[in-house]
Formats: structure tokens, C-alpha cells, sequence
């Protein structure tokens, strides 16, 4: 390289500075202090991050689908809540590539959730891998996303606003995860936009609602979770109840 040429390069990219050791003498090392600096970090702001977090969550707030509640199911929460919640705090700490990732991933949960809820058969026999080779040609869970968001449109009771939901955070995911997006595309807006199709899925699937202070769940939401509820012999509007 000539003496008169000059490349812009980023010290330690990977580092993550109010972690790392041993810390400079002329900052703060409280607890509070070093936290806030992390978070200054992660969203580049370190006048106030706090605030910016605070907005980033709101504006998600406004813009998202609640969901009230979740059943405490190992599964449920493992595949499903937690990457959702993972995908929020992407978003709030300025992260919405991980954040659309995050979201992604929280589709396809749902989509096999869904299956795993039909308990489907064929002629009275277990809809296991082998059959679901013979049928699909591979193993549901190993089938891409559109494949098994066909068949679920085929065997599951699937309205349009949650087929809309499954294309677009699959559009979406796959734009992020397969190209190489411009700088100046709008990260944010897709990634807050993720989140709503992946809430809205969660949301639907479980299908809450309320009746007579009880929670009440779709059959097969029911038979899913039953392992954990007590669950009445009762039914109600066609759905179970439970306490």
C-alpha cells in the first residue's frame, strides 16, 4: 500500500468493551454504572440508553399483538415463548437482525407445534416419521418452512391471518438470512414487523380467551398441555376449560 493511502479499519470488532478485562482506571466499575455502558454500547447511544430502550420497547408495544398469558409447558415455553421473548429483547436493545432471526425461528416452532397438536392418522395408524417419509417424502420437522405450512393448510384449521402471518415472516426471515441486505434498508421496521407475524401466530395458536374467571383453551391446545393442567370434564363453547 502506498504511504498515501489510508484504510478505515474497526479495533477488536468482536470485543464487547464494558466487559472486557482489566477494565480502564479512569471509568466507573459499579455495577449500575458498567451495565448502562453495555447497554450504551448495544444500541449506540451512550448518552442515554436507557431511554432509547425505553422508546424501542414502547414503540414494539403499539405495534405488536399482545398475548395475556402462556401455559407454563416445558415445550411451549422452551421452543416457543422464550425465543419470542429472546426476539423482543433483540429488537429493544438494538439488535433486529438477531431479532428477525430470532423470529423466524419462533415460525417454525409454531409450525411444528401446530402438527404436533393434529396428532394426525392415517387409516387409524400413527402419523409417525416413517409414514411422514412415505408421505412427504421427509420427516415433517425436516420438510422447509412453506412445505410444512401447506400441509397445515391442508390438516390444520388455518385462517388467513395466520397463513399471512407464516409467508410473511418467512419472506421476511429468508431476506435476512439468504442476502445480503443494503445498510440502508430498514432493519427495524422488518424486524418489528417479524415480531407482529410471529405474536400473531403464538396468539392464535392458543387461542385464549376467558369465561366465567376461567381460562379457556382449544381442545387441542387441552390435550397438548394436559400434562401440567387440571383439566374439567366440562366444555364450553366448544372449548375445554381449565383451572
Amino acid at each position: 500500500m502506498a504511504d498515501n493511502q489510508f484504510l478505515a479499519v474497526y479495533i477488536h470488532p468482536l470485543g464487547i468493551s464494558a466487559l472486557d478485562e482489566p477494565m480502564p482506571v479512569n471509568v466507573s466499575h459499579e455495577p449500575g454504572d458498567v451495565a448502562l455502558r453495555l447497554l450504551g454500547d448495544m444500541l449506540d447511544d451512550r448518552s442515554q440508553p436507557l431511554e432509547v430502550a425505553r422508546r424501542r420497547y414502547r414503540e414494539l408495544l403499539h405495534n405488536t399483538t399482545q398475548l395475556p398469558m402462556a401455559p407454563m409447558h416445558d415445550a411451549i415455553m422452551h421452543h416457543v415463548i422464550r425465543p419470542l421473548n429472546e426476539a423482543i429483547h433483540c429488537y429493544v436493545c438494538g439488535m433486529p437482525t438477531a431479532c428477525i432471526a430470532q423470529s423466524g425461528l419462533v415460525g417454525e416452532m409454531v409450525a411444528l407445534w401446530r402438527f404436533r397438536m393434529l396428532q394426525p392418522n392415517v387409516d387409524g395408524k400413527q402419523l409417525d416419521d416413517g409414514v411422514q417419509r412415505q408421505l412427504f417424502g421427509r420427516p415433517f420437522d425436516e420438510l422447509r418452512q412453506y412445505q410444512r405450512v401447506n400441509i397445515l393448510k391442508v390438516t390444520d384449521t388455518l385462517d388467513e391471518a395466520v397463513v399471512q402471518a407464516f409467508q410473511r415472516l418467512r419472506q421476511i426471515r429468508n431476506r435476512y438470512l439468504h442476502n445480503m441486505i443494503e445498510p440502508s434498508h430498514d432493519t427495524d421496521e422488518d424486524a418489528s414487523e417479524a415480531i407482529q407475524h410471529a405474536t400473531t401466530l403464538v396468539a392464535k395458536t392458543l387461542d385464549i380467551s376467558f369465561s366465567d374467571g376461567r381460562i379457556v383453551f382449544p381442545p387441542k391446545v387441552m390435550a397438548y398441555i394436559k400434562d401440567i393442567l387440571q383439566i374439567e370434564g366440562d366444555t364450553h363453547a366448544g372449548k375445554e376449560t381449565a383451572t
